[in-house]
């Protein structure tokens, strides 16, 4: 049995997957995360999404118009259908693939240099290439806009009981994230854990 298998850990899962199962319509992102992007997001906000899922009918609901990435053809066909069953017309959504010898070659990380500086109220990272999209969504956000980055505990240092964390170790933490993490230094930043994974929420104040 792994480590991280201990009683706190396996009542977390339990927890958690109940709650998933019970909120077939909530995003694959943390309870507390959801709560809080519930009253943040404004039906004026235009976002963007990589990764999709649950959360892409979600955002649609709540802003004026999101875009959406997939690099999963698979996924993306499943993902689409249930857009065209409910109906819903404020997302442009793609299938982008992430295999390149350069991953800012690639067609789904160039996605994000079609978008202006400053020009978009949300940005969540939930799928490939996080790192690289982390940092270039530095400069998309308008001030006030947020980034989400779901998993933070894998890449972030933060004190966490979620598996698979960097937590304070800073030789885990890649040359890239290490970057990101001093550029966004001075943002408000809202960590929020189901004991499985973490959700970062940032708030982008300069």
């Amino acid at each position: 049995m792994k480590k991280h298998w201990n009683l706190r850990y396996i009542y977390n899962r339990l927890k958690n997957y109940f709650f998933e199962k019970n909120n077939q319509d909530l995003p694959w992102l943390t309870p507390d995360s959801i709560n809080l992007l519930d009253s943040l997001i404004n039906r004026t906000d235009i976002g963007v999404e990589f990764g999709s899922g649950r959360s892409t009918a979600w955002f649609a609901v709540r802003c004026k118009f999101l875009t959406s990435v997939e690099d999963n053809l698979q996924w993306y066909k499943i993902v689409k259908e249930k857009l065209k069953k409910t109906q819903i017309k404020n997302v442009h959504y793609f299938y982008k693939n992430s295999i390149s010898e350069n991953d800012q070659e690639s067609e789904y990380y160039k996605t994000i240099e079609e978008f202006d500086d400053s020009s978009i109220d949300f940005i969540l990272i939930d799928g490939k290439q996080r790192d690289i999209l982390s940092l270039s969504a530095i400069e998309k956000i308008k001030l006030g806009g947020l980034l989400i980055l779901d998993n933070a505990n894998r890449y972030l240092p933060f004190k966490t009981y979620s598996p698979h964390s960097v937590n304070n170790d800073l030789n885990k933490v890649t040359k890239e994230w290490a970057l990101f993490n001093k550029k966004i230094n001075t943002w408000r930043r809202i960590w929020t854990s189901n004991g499985v994974t973490d959700t970062v929420i940032y708030i982008k104040t300069v």
